[in-house]
């Protein structure tokens, strides 16, 4: 079938950016132009850029709290450190490293940090910058004693791929260097080694994967004069081998295809298990031990449990599990012949997230938070029990939020668990304005968070929000998501519908007051819905969405998601993909479509813009009702900057209030 809008897949083209801006400022004049919008964006900001709110560790290092901090005078953001001590006192006092403000300005490029590798001997960094957001960065060498990039230092031109020290004047790097050099996927395919006063083509080639694989990564660890080294290369989005390098080349470890490598040390390659595997389960998570190579069994869950997260220590590792998608903290630690586990003493109600520790000590960071209970952020270690040091601040009233937990039946029988979140005294009259917001793929798990943006524009204003944990995410380990693969993607999806049909069945809420929400995945997810349940929904808000999944594997970082969805030119596996095609699937007849608000970024080299626009653009050519933003600036995220954030949250929010309420 021709495709009329494939033109709309040329990103900087200049007619489609026309379309584009001309998409933009209708938008605006509908959801813009009233005093309530202005308000709303004003007060937005205003909590995105609050001084009092908690500034997290990004991590730990060498005595060090590094952190990237935003607000209304630090637009870009400053990237900064402080002395653990200083991080859990009252007052932090920051030494900033770089002003990425002034770097803006001084290059012309609306800089986004990605991060840094600091060097053995901790007086360098390598420094990650985006321009706008997107995945693809530039990285330059950083002396923390002057606090400015070396002139001369290790500098790497925009690319996907990243770079890790070997030594204090040695790196392992993957860029970009043209043709040949990147996989399918648009990763490079190649580790290569480069020592300083070298050019970056005498860069030599070290391991090369093929370009059918996804991509591949080096990473080190170092510690008191040693280090470690392993390149992991992925074969597809969730099968790979770990190799590890002994000095010259690099050897292969026995373990199984899927897996999910947590971190390591100088002794153990910490992973959580992707399949069975000898005498291990999938969702185990293990430990191979360099001296014996041999694996270790660190925790088995239960099926009501999940590894949410893990974090290295000194002495061990330290598992986030999910209960029930609720939150627990464990320790572990070798004694023995085996694994020690501690708990660690933590409120259990709601969600642990944002943690932070240290290779070099057993010290911790972790957040505690709930819909209706603000972020308490905990410091601790393994001789000290955990204390509260800071606690964000609330712009809402959550004392007045009922917060409660179901299961709603799937078509398959499989109870399903979702959180209702709304004001005390609900009345069940089906009137209430209700965002279901769903993502259901990769095995990522959707938590109880507190939210002073929701709390803001949506729960205080007497909206109903229900965060579904639907088949294909992480909730319940592995298992939850690999039945929801491929051919069986549909059970996220009916999954989804249960929910909506459950809450309308409640009076929770009516088709007329019922909007659906879910970004990338989820925007497909949006997309199905639409096309296959337009009867649920009033309105559907779907951002930076996969929806022509014809083509999805052929646009940018498409191709490494075929593990996923499947592949769609095969002639079998593809089958069931290109049916449920939200793109190819709009029927210009259908005269109960909901009103859908489509969102991108130009800079988005994740998901191709050209999702959203070819979208639209057949939305617009039938005559549905549609909006359409596309973010010039930011990248998959959407926004570059905090004002940026705050705005496309207002639009999002003024979308649903003016068609739900």
């Amino acid at each position: 079938m021709e495709d009329k809008y494939l033109w709309l897949e040329e990103v900087l083209d200049e007619k489609s950016l026309v379309w584009a801006r001309k998409q933009n400022a209708r938008t605006f004049e509908a959801l813009t132009k009233n005093p309530e919008f202005e308000a709303m964006a004003e007060g937005l900001t205003t909590i995105l850029e609050s001084k009092e709110r908690i500034a997290y560790a990004n991590f730990i290092d060498d005595g060090f709290v590094y952190n990237t901090w935003n607000d209304e005078k630090n637009v870009q953001g400053l990237i900064r450190r402080t002395p653990v001590a200083s991080f859990i006192s009252p007052n932090p006092v920051w030494e900033i490293l770089i002003d990425l403000d002034v770097l803006s300005t001084s290059e012309g490029e609306k800089w986004v940090s990605h991060g840094m590798d600091i060097s053995p001997d901790k007086k360098r960094a390598l420094i990650f910058l985006s321009p706008g957001g997107s995945d693809a960065d530039t990285m330059r060498e950083f002396d923390f004693a002057s606090k400015s990039f070396v002139a001369d230092g290790f500098k790497l031109p925009m690319s996907k791929g990243s770079a890790s020290w070997l030594s204090n004047d040695e790196i392992f790097l993957e860029r970009d260097f043209g043709p040949d050099t990147l996989t399918e996927s648009g990763y490079p395919r190649t580790i290569r080694r480069l020592k300083r006063g070298q050019n970056l083509a005498e860069a030599k080639i070290i391991f090369e994967t093929p370009a059918s694989d996804t991509l591949l990564y080096v990473n080190t660890y170092h510690q008191k004069g040693a280090s470690n080294t392993y390149i992991h290369r992925r074969m597809d989005f969730y099968s790979g081998e770990i190799h590890r390098f002994n000095g010259s080349s690099f050897d292969k470890i026995e373990m199984p295809h899927k897996f999910e490598v947590s971190g390591h040390n100088l002794k153990y390659l910490f992973m959580g298990l992707r399949q069975d595997w000898k005498e291990f389960f999938s969702g185990d998570f293990v430990a191979y031990n360099f001296e014996t190579n041999k694996m270790e069994l660190i925790f088995h869950p239960d099926n009501k449990s999940s590894v949410y997260s893990s974090h290295i220590t000194l002495d061990g590792v330290m598992l986030i599990v999910d209960t029930d998608v609720r939150g627990n903290l464990y320790s572990f630690s070798r004694s023995g012949s085996g694994w020690i586990k501690t708990k660690v003493n933590l409120p259990v109600n709601g969600s642990l997230d944002s943690m932070t520790t240290s290779n070099d000590t057993n010290e911790y960071l972790v957040s505690y938070d709930a819909f209706d209970t603000p972020v308490s952020y905990y410091y601790g270690s393994s001789n000290k029990e955990p204390v509260v040091i800071k606690i964000s601040p609330s712009f809402f009233e959550y004392k007045k939020l009922e917060v409660s937990q179901h299961f709603a039946k799937s078509l398959d029988g499989t109870m399903v668990p979702y959180f209702l979140v709304h004001k005390l005294g609900l009345k069940l009259d089906g009137k209430n304005p209700t965002i279901l917001y769903g993502y259901g793929g990769f095995e990522i798990s959707l938590k109880s968070h507190f939210s002073n943006l929701l709390g803001y524009a949506w729960l205080d204003k007497g909206g109903v929000y229900v965060l579904s944990n639907i088949r294909g995410g992480g909730e319940y380990g592995p298992a939850w998501h690999q039945c929801a693969l491929k051919e069986n993607r549909d059970r996220a999806y009916q999954d989804f519908f249960a929910i909506a049909e459950e809450l309308i069945a409640k009076k929770i809420t009516s088709r007329d007051h019922l909007g659906a929400w879910g970004g990338s995945n989820g925007g497909l997810l949006m997309g199905v819905c639409y096309t296959q349940r337009p009867d649920l929904f009033k309105a559907i808000n779907c951002g930076v969405p996969l929806l022509d999944m014809h083509r999805y594997h052929k646009l940018l970082a498409g191709h490494s998601w075929v593990a996923e969805y499947g592949n769609p030119d095969d002639e079998v596996e593809g089958i069931y993909i290109r049916a449920l095609s939200p793109y190819q699937r709009i029927n210009k007849d259908e005269k109960n479509y909901p009103v859908m608000y489509i969102n991108t970024s130009t800079k988005d080299d994740r998901v191709h813009p050209g999702h959203a626009r070819k979208f639209a653009a057949k939305l617009e050519e039938y005559g549905l009702p549609y909006f359409y933003h596309e973010n010039i600036e930011g990248g998959h995220a959407g926004a570059s900057n905090m004002k940026e954030l705050a705005f496309m949250k207002a639009l999002d929010y003024s979308f649903f209030w003016k068609y739900l309420k």
